[in-house]
Order: C-alpha cells, then structure tokens, then sequence
C-alpha cells in the first residue's frame, strides 16, 4: 500500500486549496512551456556572435540564465501548488544544495589557502592547461555553471508531480527543434568543410595548423554535445517524432557524417555507442523487416547506395581519407608516463596529483570551489572543485536521476537509458560535460524524453502525485 508524502504544512482553510491550485496552476504550466522553448532553441541562439575559448556574455548565456529561471519559477508554483515534495528528487536537490554551500565554504576560505593556490599560478605550461583562473573568480562561475546546467533537476521535479504535463505528444516539438538546432550546426559545420564559412578552430601540427569543422561553436566538441543527443533523440523518440522513416535515415546519416568530419575523437565514439547499442536493441526487427520487403524495393535501394556511395568517395574520398589519416596519427601517446598521453591530459593528471599530495585536509574534503587548470576529466573536475564531499554528492544525483526514471519506464526505455548514461560515462572521461550547461540540459531532459516515449503501464505511486491530478 502507498502512502501519502507528508505535506509541507496544514491547510488553514482546506476550501481555499483548490481555488489556489487553479490559481497557480496557469502561470506554472506557462513557465514550463516557455522553459521547454528555450531547451528546443538554446543551441540556436549559440550561433551569433564571436566565438572564442572563454566563456562570454553573449545569447547562448543569456537563454541558459532565463531558461534556469524559468525552470526554478514552475518547480517553485508547482510546489506550492501541491504541497508536496518531488519523491527521491528531494534527495538529488539537497545534494545540489550541498555543493553550492562547498562553493560559498571555498569562497570563504580562499585567503587562507593562498600558500596552496600560489603552486598553480605559474608560467611555461601548455597551452592544454588553460589560463590560470582567478580564485574568486573562477568559484562563482563554477557555482552558476552548477545552477544553471542542474536546473532541470526541478523540471523533472515537475514532471514527477505533474507527469501529465510531460506527454511524448507535448515534448514532441521540442525534440524537433533540438535536431532543427543540430542540422543547422551540422549546415555551418559543412560550410566551413567547403571553404564558405571560416574556421574558428584549428589543431597546431608541425607542418602548420587544419582547420576542424565546429558548426556555430568554437571548439567541435561543443558542436559533438549537440550531436550525441540529437542522434539519441532519432533513436529514442522514432516514428514518434512523425518523420518519415527515409528523413530519419537522412538526418541520422547528416549527424554522423557531420561528427566525423568534425575530427573530434571522442563525439565520433560516443555516437558510434549510441547507434551501435541501439541498433543492437532492435536488429531483430530490422532483419524481419527486411526480409519482408519485396525485390522491387530492395533492388532500386540497394543500387541507389551503391551508386550514392561512390559519388560520396569520388567527390570526398581523398578529403575523408586525410582525416582518418589524421585522426589516426594525431592521436597522442598511449604511455601513461609520457606528457603526451592522450594529447598532453595524462600532464594535467599528473601534476594535479603531485599538487594533491601535499594538500591540506579541508582541501581534499570541500575542494578549491574551481578549476585552476583545466583538468579535462569530469571526475578530476569535481574532485578539484568539490573534493570527497562533491564526488559523493554528484554519486548521489544521478544514483537518483536513474531511480526516479527508470521505476517509470519499460524495458526499452531502460535500455535507452542505460545507453544514455554508458555515453555520457564515456564523455566524462576527457571531457567535463557537468560543467558544460547545454550538454546537462539535454541529459536531464533526455530522462523526460524516454519516460514519455516508454512509460509503464501502472499508474505513478501516489507519494510522488499531486493530491488533485487532471
């Protein structure tokens, strides 16, 4: 039998409740319409302006900061609506909470610490560590990073209070303005291939630098977030989207080449996991498909392939051959002892772990509150920024971010959701995606997508429902 999840306080007159639910429930539904609006445009917005390797005031923080607002301002009425918290989310946010008191913690304890930071604040490192950030200046972007990349946290607080407002059918549009966002990135990105629009970055070589293809980003890693989620999104969301199965197919084939032409290694991975599980997934299905089409079908598309596959080769064999060649010779050293390794990461692992040695306890327990290199590993990241107490915290998110998803979704959608996390896994190895706000948007949001598109057939347990559901 459920029970009933304690109220946040009594009622001091129970016949005014549902005149203050319909109250609110308008402008808390209107908030989450235009928070899901600007998750559909936000890589939209990326596109104007210069792009340089710091973090700038520019559209894309603007639609992050508004679009964390909103999200913040529907969980806020929707709690007050229901009086109630959001299940094991509740767990996820004090956890949240946690890291922001580390933050302001390390903020208040940057003067007494001012022996440690002195060692990082040196010159004649590579470029790969980063400029050396300020400490209270590189505390406060951390902690916004945090709050403003975890804000769907509360959506999907809402969403468990109100699973109703989150149906497949409601969130379709916004799952079709991601791949919009993704196409239009993928276009830019060709372009710069064609010599139309310029380079914005390039990898040194001794022989000079090679432009890569970074759609409306600077760095192709930003343009490959987009791309992981939106080939994820093809898989998940399917027929679901009403795209036809052949414009799925082309726009699978469009995200993947992109990817490969932006010469970044580890998106190319993560997207080969994301199709190679997922076809895995429904192989089956697809052999028995197959093997129902007729001959009249099969013969014209097979010769179609054919004949558009050699074109591909005649008109950009040599250009895709150079890039495997490069991708594959441009790698770095896989000896974790050289300062190459992994192109110069396996450096910054080690020179933070001499650092470490000599920290104090309070350092290895709360964290600096920043980066003060660029640590290119989000588990390095958060024990940087946050220590021992951070990396247990972020444990606790997403132990909780998995339970409260998949008790609501089937098989398949457990699957998906695995493939999710497995991916996002394997980013986090050399990339920080915590701390990259777009890329935790659409990971959050993802758990919404696979609950739509898989739900279980049994009702949400009453302890996460609101006392009144439409």
């Amino acid at each position: 039998m459920s029970r009933s999840a304690p109220s946040l306080s009594v009622e001091s007159d129970p016949a005014r409740s549902p005149e203050r639910r319909r109250r609110l429930e308008s402008p808390a539904w209107a908030l989450v319409v235009a928070a899901l609006a600007v998750v559909g445009l936000k890589s939209l917005f990326d596109i104007p302006g210069a792009k340089t390797a710091q973090d700038t005031f520019d559209l894309g923080f603007v639609a992050s900061t508004i679009g964390a607002g909103l999200m913040v301002g529907a969980f806020l009425l929707v709690l007050l609506m229901s009086r109630r918290l959001p299940g094991r989310l509740t767990v996820a946010l004090a956890a949240l909470l946690l890291l922001g008191v580390l933050s302001a913690a390390s903020l208040l304890l940057v003067p007494t610490r001012a022996g440690f930071l002195d060692q990082f604040e040196v010159t004649g490192l590579r470029d790969i560590f980063g400029p050396y950030v300020d400490p209270t200046r590189g505390i406060l972007t951390q902690a916004a990073q945090l709050a403003v990349g975890f804000a769907p946290i509360t959506l999907l607080a809402v969403m468990v209070v109100r699973p109703h407002w989150f149906t497949l059918e409601r969130i379709r549009w916004v799952l079709l303005l991601v791949l919009f966002g993704a196409v239009t990135h993928s276009g830019i990105a060709w372009l710069q291939v064609a010599g139309v629009v310029d380079y914005t970055f390039f990898f040194k070589l001794p022989g000079g630098n090679i432009g890569r293809a970074s759609g409306g980003y600077f760095h192709p890693a930003s343009l490959g977030r987009l791309l992981i989620f939106a080939v994820f999104i093809l898989y998940v969301a399917g027929d679901r989207l009403r795209i036809r199965p052949a414009a799925r197919f082309a726009l699978l084939v469009i995200l993947v080449a992109t990817a490969v032409v932006s010469t970044h290694r580890l998106t190319i991975f993560c997207v080969g996991i994301i199709v190679a599980t997922m076809e895995l997934r429904r192989l089956p299905g697809l052999l028995r498909w197959a093997r129902g089409l007729s001959p009249r079908v099969t013969v014209p598309a097979g010769l179609l392939l054919l004949v558009g596959g050699i074109v591909l080769l005649i008109r950009w064999g040599p250009f895709l051959w150079e890039r495997v060649r490069f991708l594959v010779t441009q790698i770095g050293s896989l000896d974790p002892q050289s300062k190459n390794f992994i192109r110069g990461r396996g450096e910054i692992w080690f020179e933070l772990a001499q650092a470490w040695r000599d920290a104090p306890l309070d350092v290895w327990l709360l964290g600096l509150g920043f980066e003060p290199w660029n640590s290119h590993s989000d588990p390095i990241r958060v024990f940087v920024v946050w220590g021992l107490l951070g990396l247990v915290s972020m444990a606790a998110i997403f132990t909780v971010l998995w339970r409260t998803a998949s008790e609501r979704m089937t098989f398949r959608g457990q699957w998906a959701l695995a493939v999710l996390y497995l991916t996002a896994a394997v980013f986090a190895v050399t990339q920080k995606p915590t701390s990259y706000s777009y890329f935790m948007w659409l990971f959050l949001f993802s758990h919404v997508m696979v609950v739509a598109a898989y739900p279980r057939d049994e009702p949400v347990p009453d302890a996460v429902r609101n006392g009144n559901p439409r």
